[in-house]
C-alpha cells in the first residue's frame, strides 16, 4: 500500500490537546476520527479507531506505531481485536510498526 500512514503517537497527542484547549470539535484532522476517542490501551484504541472509519464508510487506513506503545507481543491480539471487522497486516520495523487496516465493515 503507498498511503500515507498516520502516527499514532502523534494523533492521541493532538487529540488530548485539543480536549484540553477546545470546548468543541476537539477531534482530530481526520473526519473519521471525529468519532474516534483514544484508549490507554493501545489495541483497545487501534480498534476503535477501525470502528469508527467503518461508522464513517473509510474502508482502508494505515497507522504507524512505536513499539513502546504497540510492543510486539502484542501484535497478535491487535490481529484477533480486529478480524471481525476488517483484514491486517503488520510491517515490522526495529522501532515502530505499521498497521495496514483494510476491507473495513460498516
Amino acid at each position: 500500500m503507498s498511503e500515507q500512514a498516520i502516527n499514532y503517537e502523534e494523533l492521541v497527542e493532538s487529540y488530548e490537546n485539543r480536549l484540553l484547549n477546545q470546548l468543541r470539535s476537539h477531534g482530530v484532522d481526520l473526519e473519521f476520527l471525529e468519532m474516534w476517542v483514544p484508549d490507554e490501551d493501545s489495541v483497545s484504541s487501534i480498534l476503535n479507531m477501525a470502528e469508527a472509519a467503518g461508522a464513517f464508510g473509510v474502508e482502508a487506513f494505515v497507522i504507524r506505531v512505536n513499539r513502546e506503545t504497540l510492543p510486539s507481543a502484542r501484535t497478535a491480539e491487535l490481529k484477533d481485536a480486529l478480524a471481525p471487522i476488517s483484514d491486517v497486516s503488520i510491517e515490522d520495523h526495529e522501532d515502530h510498526c505499521l498497521v495496514h487496516i483494510s476491507s473495513i465493515k460498516a
